[in-house]
């Protein structure tokens, strides 16, 4: 009976490892990237969308400046984005739910639910190509 214990326990282990390592992978995707592309907005916008650990950058590359600063929680095809500072008019408490899929050096983003208009008509879909950090 104590041999079933042990591999029961190292089964669960086992299971945990798994999913912790699957769960980082799929955090890494995103996690420490940078990524290039056109914001439609009234006119074009040359933008970086720079992923941190669990922050997101959003830096008009024209002007140099800072556009949006976001959290952001990201799972095997999908990302939550909730504003800390920029120039849109969502508050900090509004989530936006954005599906997303990496495809060799193109992250593509579209629009999931989003009850900020700014945001979601910022980037309901949009896609960006892979720069050096």
């Amino acid at each position: 009976m104590n041999k079933f214990k042990f591999k029961t326990s190292h089964k669960s282990f086992f299971c945990l490892l798994l999913f912790t390592t699957l769960s980082c992978a799929v955090k890494a995707q995103l996690a420490n990237t940078k990524w290039k592309g056109i914001l439609k907005l009234e006119n074009d916008v040359n933008v970086r969308f720079d992923f941190g650990k669990d922050i997101l950058a959003v830096k008009n590359l024209d002007e140099g400046k800072l556009i949006e600063t976001m959290t952001y929680k990201a799972t095997k095809s999908t990302f939550t984005l909730v504003k800390i500072t920029g120039q849109s008019d969502c508050d900090n408490s509004t989530p936006g739910k954005y599906k997303y899929s990496i495809k060799g050096n193109m992250l593509s983003i579209s629009l999931v639910e989003d009850a900020c208009e700014d945001r979601s008509n910022a980037i309901k879909s949009i896609t960006l190509t892979k720069t050096k950090l």
